[in-house]
C-alpha cells in the first residue's frame, strides 16, 4: 500500500513548487510512507506517461502536479489534498480508511465530546456545591 507523489523538479512555477513542498512536509510529519517520483527525470519516462494518462486533469485538460496516488489509483492533486486537510479527511483522501471508517471516527469523536462536556458540567456543579458548603461554614 504505497503512496506515490508525482512531482517535477524543474518547474519555474512557485505555486507548484510550494504545493510539492507542502505535500511532502505534511506526509512526513504524519509519518506516511511515500515514494516521491520526479517525472522530469529521464529514467522516469514511464511514470510521466502514467501520470499523464491516469492523473487528475484540470479544466483545460492538463495534469497539474503534484499528483498523489495510492498504488495505481489517483487520490487527486494538490487542491484536493488541501481540501482534504481543511475538512479533516486526509486519511480518506489518501485511501487509508473507508467512508464507513470515517463515519465511525466522527461518531466516536462526537460521543467523546459529549462525554467531556457532561463531565465538565458535572465538575462545575460539584464545584458550586463545594463552594456553597464552604460559604455555609463561614457563615456559622
Amino acid at each position: 500500500m504505497v503512496l506515490r507523489v508525482y512531482f517535477i523538479s524543474t518547474t519555474g512555477r512557485r505555486d507548484i513548487r510550494y504545493g510539492q513542498i507542502h505535500v511532502f512536509s505534511v506526509l512526513s510529519s504524519w509519518k506516511y510512507d511515500y515514494e516521491a517520483i520526479d517525472i522530469a527525470a529521464p529514467e522516469n519516462e514511464h511514470d510521466r506517461n502514467f501520470v499523464i494518462d491516469t492523473g487528475k486533469k484540470s479544466e483545460d485538460g492538463k495534469v497539474i502536479l503534484p499528483q498523489i496516488f495510492k498504488e495505481e489509483k489517483c487520490c487527486g492533486d494538490y487542491i484536493d489534498f488541501l481540501n482534504a486537510i481543511e475538512h479533516e479527511k486526509l486519511q480518506l483522501f489518501l485511501k487509508q480508511i473507508t467512508v464507513e471508517d470515517l463515519d465511525l471516527i466522527i461518531s466516536n469523536k462526537i460521543d467523546n465530546t459529549k462525554e467531556i462536556k457532561t463531565e465538565k458540567i458535572l465538575d462545575e456543579d460539584n464545584l458550586e456545591k463545594t463552594t456553597d458548603i464552604n460559604n455555609d461554614e463561614t457563615k456559622e
